[in-house]
């Protein structure tokens, strides 16, 4: 990996918020949130899982990433319920993380991809690589369900640095 690109790289760390897209650099800038329900039944409904700037207004100076809380219970009756992103990384954070699957009540796709991408080092990245590569070349995961093995993830950053992905990214 050239000097250069590797410069490249270090500009991605962190994570892209699932409102605006935008870097959040650091764990403190993180929020993840979701929406409670109750269903029919008066049973706990969660769904809308999601990684957000923590901040009221994101970097980008356009409307804030959390979800609206008024306007979430007016359409829909749902409370916005959220924690810091640093309660999801870490040993503790995955522990967090298995509560919600064994609670089986939000979408276990969706705590399952929060999981890879705030526990696995390079997946934030390497997703969103997959997520913006016209390449034909992709990486398939040894495991399966979307789970790649560190040299995998290495693998997919390679090739979008040599394929120009993360230098040249798409507007």
């Amino acid at each position: 990996m050239a000097g250069s690109d590797l410069i490249k790289v270090q500009e991605f760390n962190g994570w892209r918020c699932d409102s605006c897209g935008e870097l959040i650099t650091t764990i403190e800038c993180g929020w993840v949130e979701w929406l409670a329900s109750e269903s029919d039944c008066g049973e706990e409904v969660l769904c809308g899982l999601r990684l957000v700037h923590r901040g009221s207004i994101p970097p980008n100076g356009k409307k804030a990433c959390r979800y609206d809380s008024f306007k979430e219970f007016r359409n829909s009756k749902t409370i916005v319920e959220g924690l810091p992103l640093e309660f999801f990384v870490g040993p503790d954070g995955l522990m967090m993380l298995f509560s919600f699957l064994a609670a089986g009540n939000l979408p276990r796709e969706e705590i399952l991809e929060l999981a890879k991408r705030v526990q696995i080092p390079g997946y934030e990245l390497a997703r969103r690589l997959l997520q913006e590569s016209s390449s034909s070349k992709v990486v398939r995961p040894l495991l399966g369900h979307g789970c790649y093995l560190q040299s995998e993830i290495h693998e997919m950053i390679v090739l979008a640095l040599n394929n120009r992905c993360i230098v040249e990214p798409r507007t």
